[in-house]
């Protein structure tokens, strides 16, 4: 699976499909991949406002740190709008996804690595190209 940075939730709809409006109030949590082990729930601010699990795994993904990733929903939704547990989950969430997209990462570099072979003489072996 070729890892890519999705910036937008129009670009999020694009390659997780479209969420009908029936599946998004039903829908509590959703998986970040169907290989994925990170479970991303929807969350509730301080005054009520739902934020959908989309939204926040669209954020999680787009995200380039941690910093980044607060500062989008702080921005949205304000800075008092949030409780510690609530930011915390979802902190926790985002945490937990980058960890395993490094560790899919590192597989990915170990099994690469592992192969060799004769690709020394080719300066585009091993990209996606």
């Amino acid at each position: 699976m070729k890892i890519q940075r999705i910036t937008s939730y129009e670009k999020f709809s694009k390659v997780f499909g479209p969420i009908s409006e029936e599946k998004k109030e039903s829908l509590s949590s959703i998986k970040a991949g169907d290989e994925s082990k990170v479970e991303v729930s929807d969350q509730k601010t301080s005054d009520g406002k739902v934020i959908s699990a989309q939204e926040i795994l669209g954020q999680i993904i787009a995200s380039e740190t941690e910093g980044d990733f607060k500062k989008y929903f702080y921005d949205k939704y304000g800075t008092t709008k949030f409780d510690t547990e609530t930011m915390g989950q979802m902190t926790t969430t985002y945490q937990e996804y980058n960890k395993e997209m490094a560790a899919e990462e590192k597989e990915k570099e170990k099994e690469g690595g592992e192969e060799g072979g004769g690709d020394d003489d080719d300066p585009l072996a091993g990209l996606d190209v």
